[in-house]
């Protein structure tokens, strides 16, 4: 029998807070051990987290290119310093989609985070997280 624990990645600080929750900075980011969701959990309001994932690990062709001005707001120098989240939301039905339209993009150097609004059209606020619940849609 094997019991799954909750394991801290680090802090996180979000200098200008998260869209809808822009008076919270400073976050703790969470993983349930050999899970593939996240949570980020802030540390000045405990009712106020958010489940994510990596959205490279379920949408292998997802890609593109951070602005210059968030680079500059992370202080990032080099890709091989930053992870991405995408945040996951359960609607009724069990149906779970997946935001990858705005990713949380993290330094993972100095741990500064900030969501980034993408200008590409082709992602969507909803995407589904599983084939079958598209398949299921359509």
């Amino acid at each position: 029998m094997s019991v799954k624990q909750q394991v801290e990645l680090g802090k996180l600080f979000f200098e200008d807070g998260i869209p809808g929750f822009s008076h919270l900075q400073f976050f703790q980011l969470m993983q349930e051990e050999e899970s593939p969701f996240f949570l980020i959990q802030s540390t000045e309001e405990w009712e106020v987290g958010f489940w994510v994932i990596d959205p490279f690990s379920f949408f292998p062709d997802y890609k593109f290119e951070l602005p210059g001005f968030v680079k500059d707001a992370l202080r990032i120098d080099t890709e091989a310093e930053v992870a991405v989240f995408s945040i996951v939301t359960i609607r009724g039905n069990s149906h779970i989609t997946v935001n990858l339209k705005a990713p949380l993009v993290v330094n993972l150097s100095n741990r500064m985070a900030r969501q980034v609004i993408l200008q590409e059209d082709s992602y969507s606020i909803r995407q589904p997280l599983f084939e079958q619940q598209a398949a299921d849609r359509k």
